[in-house]
């Protein structure tokens, strides 16, 4: 028999911020989060922190940067079950004279933007995303309640053996923000970080990649807000003159969103190739710089053995010198201007070759991944349903596996992408229930813009769009950036 979670009376214990269903950037959710292997520029340092520092194959500068920006709706049906509370606990609560369905969480908003840049093997990035959703509790005394979950990585990574192997480490910040009522009434704040490391293998030539990653626990402390003895609050919850509450609430002391370990593999099928080794346009146009220099050399030498040569010792002599060494800076200035027009033809060609080499390439492919999300307990914690509930049901007692699952080819060649994936969400509660997860969907190539001339180069950009269906929970979204 399902033992009954006691009633909150204190405020040691946590709440646990576990990311069931997958919220990320456009790519990343419609292939349902199996991209650890892949993980590449600004959006994918949420599956591997290693990500900044790998060259794909459209990679043909020393420096690239990239920026992204998206919208998503998770839930945006409405009446989700987001914490994936499952039927059996929705089926057990109605038993017990409960009416507490999946219609308390709604009024969902996911925002996501970043940045990512290189520089050689460096590779750093900078993104954010926030979540906002509502609670209504059943209760009729007890207030809505307002989530604001802002989240960041910061990661730098550096590739080695030719960008055969990429290692990456930074840290993941959690910034959270609950309000009781509307956006005037009681709340409190927490904020936390904690280190994060991942690598990517990709050996030149070869149609599969492994990668993995690793995240420590959170744990963010109260920054503010709450009392303890308010007496409205004292009316509602009697537990609040001796505990720190808000709107009638009992807080928790911390939140926490647990560990991860998170493996993955990929294998395209098709002509065009997964691994190309990447030219490094410095080694690349190094020749050219060497070529410069011992040419500039050998002219130094031959004008200081002709200066050498020269009379200097009656006053004609000396003007005479005089004269011949500014001829010789002058013809070297106009030396060094013929060979730097020279070198900067050869460094444009050798991009346009790059370039060339790129485009070539067939773009025919059908990718496959597979990736599996380990996320480690929590101790003595309780879900925002028990907080809202102010039970004292615990949470996340075992280790949570999660695989995914996902392909991605390009139908219409260099103009539309098409993604699909499968993952298994798992439930945090004692009596949750699994639930499958179905995502899709795909980029569309539009039009060439360099911003304004903000951007180094003429970008080519796309839109793009998801979905992400399961039972008792729908989410879509929709973004713009970079086609490759």
């Amino acid at each position: 028999m399902r033992q009954e979670p006691a009633p909150v009376v204190g405020n040691d214990y946590a709440l646990e911020l576990f990311q069931g269903p997958l919220l990320a950037p456009i790519r990343v959710t419609g292939l349902a989060g199996a991209t650890s292997a892949i993980s590449d520029a600004v959006e994918g340092v949420y599956n591997n922190a290693a990500a900044p520092a790998v060259r794909e194959s459209f990679s043909l500068s020393w420096f690239e940067f990239e920026p992204s920006i998206g919208i998503a709706l998770p839930g945006a049906y409405a009446h989700t079950d987001f914490n994936n509370r499952g039927e059996r606990g929705l089926a057990q609560n109605s038993a017990r004279g409960l009416n507490r369905s999946i219609e308390t969480t709604d009024n969902f908003l996911y925002l996501q933007a970043g940045a990512w840049a290189q520089f050689g093997a460096l590779g750093i990035s900078m993104t954010a995303d926030l979540l906002n959703y509502d609670v209504a509790p059943q209760q009729a005394d007890r207030p809505q309640v307002g989530l604001w979950l802002a989240r960041a990585h910061t990661v730098g990574a550096y590739s080695f053996l030719g960008n055969q192997v990429c290692i990456g480490a930074g840290a993941r910040v959690v910034g959270v923000r609950i309000d009781v009522g509307d956006l005037s009434g009681p709340g409190f704040s927490m904020f936390g970080a904690a280190p994060e490391l991942g690598v990517i293998v990709k050996p030149d030539d070869v149609p599969w990649r492994i990668g993995a990653t690793a995240r420590a626990a959170v744990e963010a402390g109260t920054l503010g807000g709450g009392s303890i003895g308010a007496s409205e609050e004292t009316k509602q919850n009697r537990n609040c003159r001796t505990a720190r509450c808000a709107g009638g609430f009992v807080l928790p002391d911390r939140i926490t969103e647990p560990w991860e370990l998170e493996f993955g593999v990929a294998y395209q099928l098709g002509p065009r190739p997964l691994n190309p080794a990447w030219i490094n346009p410095v080694d690349e146009e190094k020749e050219l710089d060497d070529r410069i220099l011992r040419a500039r050399a050998e002219r130094a030498a031959l004008q200081r053995a002709e200066i050498a040569t020269l009379p200097a010792t009656t006053p004609q002599e000396i003007a005479a010198r005089d004269l011949r060494l500014a001829r010789i800076t002058a013809e070297e200035e106009a030396a060094r201007e013929v060979e730097e027009a020279e070198v900067r033809d050869a460094r444009l060609r050798l991009r346009e070759e790059r370039k060339a080499r790129y485009l070539n390439w067939p773009r025919e492919r059908i990718l496959l991944l597979g990736s599996m999300l380990l996320t480690g307990p929590s101790e003595n914690a309780v879900a925002l349903e028990g907080f809202i509930n102010q039970e004292h049901e615990l949470v996340g007692q075992t280790i949570s596996v999660s695989p995914r699952f996902a392909i991605e080819s390009e139908p219409v060649a260099n103009w539309i992408k098409f993604r699909t994936g499968i993952y298994s969400e798992p439930s945090r509660f004692v009596d949750g229930t699994r639930r499958q997860h179905f995502t899709f969907g795909g980029d569309v190539r539009l039009f060439d813009w360099d911003v304004f001339g903000i951007l180094p180069s003429t970008q080519t950009w796309r839109i793009s769009a998801f979905f992400d269906v399961a039972p008792r929970y729908e989410n879509f979204g929709f973004g713009i950036g970079a086609w490759h």
